[in-house]
This record gives structure tokens, sequence and C-alpha cells, in this order.
């Protein structure tokens, strides 16, 4: 009944402590979840790097075939055609030359704010200015003598788009810039009115020459901004400013090859969620920025040097039907971005990745509802985990969260893969990893209390033990009922008291110290093995009596012995069976069972022999009279070097008055 009664408190002590367990996992869950609300920059910062991871392990497509071009003013263009900038007639050569071969849209990825001081007219306003010389050219056409117009004149056949840059830390202003929005006439909404809002503000803007502008006709930003640990991810294919909405460089570009019949911007709650263009739906953020799928590192596009476009050195199919972007990676002008896959990734690039993107709809995606799905699914497997580790070992435990972490992953990859969306596996991760950790130490601290609880038990047990050993031997001697005690006590005060000599530095330490006092009861366990007819005697014992009485100490080592090899080797029983049998060894080797001498006698003998010397010449026998503490003293220090050991009593000398109390305390009564 009891036995019943016992292992129903258990079960219910272990679904108690288990139940606590999930209640942990469940508050560690509940405050993942409301950070995985709030999105704290670790968080961003995690996610970013798995959107890395991901799309780095997606197939590259580096070296196919593109829609887009690159021409590059490199070192061997500024070689061959001077430092830049170039004078706007070489600009506007250039993209005669590139209509000449067929480019279906030339985006110029460079800003021509202020006018061009190589042109005929402007030097000679300056030389009037400055040194007030005034001459005339002779045989110039005045499409010659402006380099402004001159180029503006080429991009009025409106194949080029002029780019700019906004700016936001600006006091508000465009100071006359003529930009190109979006046209109105062809920009419809869904979901939110006519502009609900949402796109990134700019407050002023870096613009063109309005006379190139003019002749254009079309214009887009560039900017690009990196995430906030510096990597390129997404650029805004819209931005807001002074009410209107504008295109970038690549969207303008684009539309410049491709002129849509209109455009169509769906809204959320939170801002756009596409826009709509020839029947492509280009995903956006909620603030009108597009994931980059890149194709790989840098150069991935088919690049043209500026100089063999200039010197006709390009055969036509490699220009023909392409949609073109004009930028630089001569030293000191490029633009250079840090991208997931290349730290110095060239500026311009960016752009035609952006088109190449729309054009073969590779789109990635980060809808905004992934974020309450990761939500959901930390408070699902916040739950699933915290049941598990609270209910599963540890073994088993540790193989299903495992499976699950890996198929987690696994599955937000191949989303990633297939359908170019991202849901992070971060904050889902983070729930299992956590409550992991949290509730598998508070498992092993369960454990650990457990084990500090059955040990505490197991020591209780071991000195009951001892107790009724010795009780047992008490009753077979019942004058030295506090024999054990004092003797106790006295190996105790000489173990402190040599702990720090050079000789027993290393044996007798803390730990070692305790053991050899908890064996030191079990001393004379073999007397239950002595007849009554020779313990008991009142008179002195005779040689054969004396022979039988000195086996004690050999009954005493084969119990112990008998232990030993039942439970292995333990220290507290080598302490022990050490003690049982040679206490009665002495330094000169005169004593018994097997006459040891000096150092053969272990430590623990040696010390029992001097603590059982002092109490049986202090304490009263049937046999004789017990002497004082003086004589006692006096008697020891005759015995250093014959009886005891040297050391040993040098430490009972510095302890003698601690063995007088000691010997007061637990006084026979």
């Amino acid at each position: 009944m009891e036995s019943s009664e016992s292992r129903k408190t258990l079960a219910k002590k272990r679904r108690k402590s288990s139940l606590s367990i999930f209640l942990y996992g469940i508050l560690f869950s509940a405050l993942l979840f409301s950070l995985s609300i709030f999105q704290p920059h670790i968080y961003d910062f995690l996610n970013h790097k798995v959107y890395d991871t991901f799309l780095l392990a997606l197939p590259r497509s580096e070296g196919s075939p593109s829609p887009v071009l690159i021409v590059d003013i490199d070192e061997r263009s500024l070689k061959e055609y001077g430092q830049w900038p170039w004078p706007r007639h070489r600009m506007a050569i250039l993209v005669e030359k590139l209509e000449e071969l067929g480019a279906r849209s030339i985006g110029l990825d460079m800003l021509f704010a202020e006018a061009d001081r190589t042109s005929i007219e402007m030097i000679q306003r300056e030389l009037q200015r400055d040194f007030g010389i005034e001459f005339a050219f002779k045989g110039v056409s005045q499409g010659l003598r402006d380099n402004d117009q001159r180029f503006a004149d080429v991009l009025s056949r409106r194949t080029a788009v002029l780019g700019y840059q906004f700016l936001f830390d600006e006091e508000p202003g465009s100071d006359g810039c003529l930009l190109h929005p979006l046209p109105a006439n062809s920009l419809g909404s869904a979901g939110g009115g006519e502009n609900p809002g949402g796109f990134i503000r700019a407050r002023s803007v870096a613009c063109n020459l309005p006379i190139l502008s003019r002749g254009a006709g079309a214009s887009g930003f560039f900017n690009i901004s990196p995430d906030p640990d510096g990597i390129l991810r997404r650029a805004p294919l819209v931005i807001e400013y002074e009410d209107r909405l504008y295109p970038s460089l690549a969207l303008a570009t684009l539309m410049r090859a491709m002129p849509p019949e209109g455009i169509l911007l769906k809204w959320g709650k939170n801002g756009p969620n596409s826009l709509s263009l020839n029947q492509t739906e280009i995903p956006l953020s909620p603030n009108g920025t597009m994931l980059i799928g890149f194709r790989g590192k840098g150069k991935t596009f088919d690049y043209l040097s500026a100089a063999d476009v200039l010197s006709n050195r390009v055969p036509k199919n490699r220009v023909q039907g392409k949609i073109s972007f004009v930028g630089t990676t001569a030293s000191g002008m490029k633009e250079l971005k840090s991208t997931p896959f290349d730290p110095v990734f060239p500026g311009v690039e960016v752009h035609a990745t952006i088109v190449d993107n729309i054009l073969k709809k590779t789109f990635l995606l980060q809808p905004k509802w992934a974020s309450g799905l990761e939500s959901l699914l930390v408070l699902a497997f916040g739950f699933l985990s915290a049941l598990i580790l609270s209910r599963i070992g540890a073994g088993w435990s540790s193989l299903l969260l495992a499976i699950l972490a890996a198929g987690t992953w696994q599955g937000s990859f191949l989303i990633f893969r297939n359908e170019g969306i991202f849901l992070s596996p971060v904050a889902p991760l983070l729930v299992v990893a956590g409550n992991f950790s949290l509730l598998t130490f508070l498992k092993f601290r369960r454990e650990e209390r457990r084990a500090r609880e059955r040990t505490r038990e197991l020591a209780m047990v071991q000195e009951a033990t001892i107790e009724s050993l010795s009780s047992l031997v008490e009753t077979r001697d019942p004058e030295t009922g506090g024999h054990i005690k004092r003797t106790q006590s006295y190996v105790r005060t000489l173990a402190e008291h040599l702990r720090n000599h050079p000789r027993f530095r290393e044996i007798l330490d803390e730990e070692n110290i305790d053991l050899l006092c908890k064996s030191a009861p079990l001393h004379d366990i073999g007397k239950v093995g002595v007849s009554d007819r020779i313990l008991l005697k009142p008179g002195k014992l005779t040689d054969p009596e004396f022979e039988e009485m000195k086996k004690h100490t050999i009954y005493g080592r084969d119990a112990l012995e008998s232990a030993e090899k039942k439970l292995g080797k333990i220290s507290f029983l080598r302490f022990a069976r050490e003690v049982a049998y040679t206490h009665h060894e002495k330094w000169d080797g005169s004593g018994y069972p097997e006459g040891l001498g000096a150092d053969q006698i272990p430590i623990s003998g040696r010390l029992m022999a001097l603590a059982d010397a002092y109490d049986a010449l202090t304490s009263k026998r049937v046999y004789k009279s017990a002497v004082s503490h003086e004589n006692a003293v006096e008697i020891i220090r005759e015995g250093k070097g014959r009886h005891f050991d040297p050391e040993a009593v040098d430490a009972f000398l510095e302890a003698k008055e601690e063995f007088q109390e000691i010997a007061r305390r637990y006084a026979d009564s």
C-alpha cells in the first residue's frame, strides 16, 4: 500500500515538474512572439543574413542571355577619348552610335547638372569675362557652337533617358528642375484611391539642365540605398516628390523601350502592393521598393566599351533590340555597391538587373502578410517545442526538434526557390532553439537538484548505516560507548593540522578528510567477529586470547573488502578498510596484524592509531583506570618515532588542548 502511495506521489511530482517546464516554454514563446511583431534590429539583421544565404543558394543565371546591355565608360575609353567629364557633343555621338546600332532605349546613369564648359559659346563668354578677350570662330555652324544644344537635339529623338538624384536632407525645392513623373493619364490605382501614399518621399532633387530634360522627354532617378548592414538588396521603383510619383531610371528606361498602355498601382492597407506594366505585375514592398534578384557577381551582363562604340568597332547584333545603360567602371568614377554576391558591384549593373528581372518576370517577394505568418509560426513552434521538451526525454526531444528545425529551414528555402517568396525561418527557429536551450537548462537544474537531494539522502543513509554498525560494536563493548565519537573527532583534528604539511598536502584535502572522518567509526567493526568471552572479559587477556583479539583487524578488513568487491572501488570503503586493518600498526614495525612500519602504514591508519591510543589512555576500562590528559600527552610524546608517526605526534602536540576538549565533551557517562 505504501509502495503504491509512493508511486502516486512520485508521478504527481513529475507531472507538476513537466507542467512547470511547459509553462516556462509558453512564456518564452510569448516573449519571442511579441518581439517578432515589433521586429527589433537584431531580427532584421538575422532575416537579412538568411535572405542572403537563400539568394546565394539559388541557381545562378550568370552568362545567360539578357535583353539588357551595359555600355561602359571604362579605363580604355578615357585613355582613347580623354578625361571625364566628356564634352556633351561626345555624349551626343555615343547616343547616336547606339541608336544606329539599334538600341531600343538608352538609360544614362549620370547627371548633367551644369552647362558644358567646352562649348565654343561658353569658351567665348569665359575669355571675355576673365581676360577681356573677344574672338570669333569662323566656319562653325550654330549646331556646333553649343554642346548642350547639340546633345539636346540628339536626346529629342526620344531613345535616351536621363538620370537624376532625389535628395532627402536638403531644403524642399527643385529650382526649376524639369522632371518626368509617371503619366497621370495612364496611371490608375486599385485598392486605395488616386495616391494613398506609402512611397518614399523626397524633399529636393539634383537634376539635369532643363534644355537636356526637355530634349529627352524622359528621366528617372538613380537613387539606390543599401540596408542598414550596408548590403544592397532592394531598390525603389517609384518615389513621391511634391505629391507626384516618379519612376526610377530602370523603370523609365524600360517604359521608353516598351511604352505602356497604362500603369496600374495596387494598394494595400500599408502602401503599394504592386505595379502593373504591360500585363507584367511587379511586386513592391509597402514603400515602393523592389527586391533585386541579382544574377551573380558583377559583370554578368554583356559589357561594351564606350570606346568601341565611338570607334565603330561593335557589330550591330550586339546592340540591336537591347535596352542599354551607359555608366562607368573607371577608377575614381565608378559607383560601387555591396550586394549579397559581390562587395564591389557596379552601380550601373543594378539598373540593368532590375530591368532584367522585370522582363524575365523573375521576381522576389517578401509580402506584408509574411511577418504575420512568421509570428503565428512562433506561437505554434513555441507550443510544440515546449510540449516535446516537457514530455519527452533529451535524446528523442533533440531529434524531433532537429527534424523540425531542418524542415522549417528547408521548407522556407523551397518556397523561396520555387515561388520567389521569402518567408523568414528566423523567428520560428529562434523559438525552437530558445526553448531547447532554456527548457533543457531548466530540466538540467531540476535533475541537478534531484541529484543533490539523492546524494544528501544517500549521505544520510551512509551515516545512518555507519552509526548502526558502530552501535552494533558498542553493544558488544558497552564500556566504550563514547569511544567512536571521540576517535572520529580526534582524527579530524589531526588531519586538519596536517593538511598544510608538505608530505600530506596532496592526500589530506577537504574531500579526503571528510571521507577519513566518516570511515573512522568503522575502525573496530571487526570486533563483531570476536567472541563475547574475550571481548567482555573483565581482566587482562591471555596471550592466546590476545591473539584472537588481534583478528578483529582482519575481520574488519575482510568485511569491507567484500563490500568493495560488490560495490566497486569507492574511496569511502578504501579508507574504512585501511583504518580497520592498520590502526594497530606501529611506526617502528612492532604492531599488528602485518608489522608494517613508517610510510608502509597508510596515513589513515597512522592517524587512527594515535587517536585510538589517546582515547584508550584517557578512558576508563574494566581492566584499568584512566590516566590524566597530561600523562597521556607525555606517553604519546615518548612514542614519537616508535609507536607513532613523528609528524602526527607533532600535530597532536599542537592540538592537545583540542583533544582535551573533545575528551571532555564526549566523556563516557
